[in-house]
């Protein structure tokens, strides 16, 4: 398998423009799904349309945060949040990994194209950033992923999020490192998957068992105008980070150095999710869990 090279990022072969479609698919599909399906639960809580506008725009102005905890309550808020936000999270994070295990695998290509999408969705995410047109652009990408409780820098935090984009040049290191360290260079299709698969489900469903059913106690800090998290939650992030890792492992016949990399990874996610500020946790917890498989592919030669 050659190396990633950037000079040739955005040259197309038959299998980027498969992974470039299924990408473009995200924002055609699940984003418009996921934004109505937000707009559902407001109208749930029997919030008059005049609110429900003002929570699907920019925010800048007219934007009281304490009228609406007040109103509604914070858990029905975080509920609101959690759901639309993360089932939005998971769904594109499994649809990326399916389409890559399925179709591409071909972690060059994946790279690639990955950068270029982030690319094209982060231009879109700004020109969109001061439009109030909630059936419009705006609506479709900040609809879902724009919380409530961040109040007015609820663009602003999922704007950071989108920029994890930057996260894919570490990635690119696993491979020219791993490529070399490895007993078998197929495992290296399996590092995206260990990788992404924490902060496609651990990181979700911490948020939304959290949520749902945990003590927002733990105060955190980012970009938000409510900055909490809760024992729970975090619990829920290394659990849902460890079990798909170790179904990975047994169903691939792996070695127990590969059980103890994905224990590794579980809780340097749940470190890193907790410690990173709100908003940057998509481009900390993919580096930091690079990082974690560089170091035993580099201690461990025969892995």
């Amino acid at each position: 398998m050659n190396h990633f090279n950037p000079l040739n990022s955005f040259f197309f072969d038959y299998k980027a423009l498969v992974y470039f479609i299924a990408l473009v698919l995200e924002i055609i599909i699940l984003y418009p799904l996921f934004a109505f399906f937000k707009w559902s639960l407001l109208r749930r809580l029997k919030m008059p349309l005049a609110e429900r506008r003002l929570i699907f725009s920019n925010r800048k102005k007219h934007f009281d945060l304490k009228y609406f905890v007040d109103r509604y309550s914070d858990r029905n808020l975080r509920i609101v949040d959690g759901l639309s936000r993360k089932l939005l999270h998971i769904s594109t994070g499994c649809w990326r990994l399916l389409i890559f295990n399925l179709l591409i695998q071909d972690t060059q290509v994946s790279l690639k194209v990955t950068l270029l999408f982030q690319v094209i969705a982060v231009s879109l995410f700004i020109i969109s950033y001061p439009s109030n047109k909630i059936f419009g652009l705006a609506g479709i990408l900040y609809g879902a992923t724009s919380r409530i409780r961040d109040g007015i820098y609820g663009r602003k935090n999922i704007f950071m999020a989108q920029l994890s984009f930057l996260s894919l040049f570490p990635l690119s290191l696993l491979e020219s490192a791993a490529i070399n360290n490895l007993a078998d260079s197929s495992y290296l299709l399996l590092f995206p998957s260990l990788i992404f698969f924490p902060i496609t489900i651990g990181d979700a469903l911490g948020e939304i068992i959290g949520t749902i059913w945990g003590k927002q106690k733990l105060r955190v800090w980012g970009v938000g105008e409510i900055n909490r998290k809760s024992l729970l939650g975090t619990f829920s992030v290394f659990m849902g980070s460890l079990l798909p890792l170790l179904l990975i492992v047994f169903f691939n016949g792996l070695p127990w150095e590969w059980w103890l990399m994905c224990l590794s990874i579980a809780l340097t996610t749940t470190i890193v999710e907790l410690i990173a500020p709100r908003g940057t946790d998509n481009f900390c917890i993919p580096l930091g869990n690079a990082l974690v498989c560089l170091i035993f592919v580099n201690g461990f030669t025969a892995i």
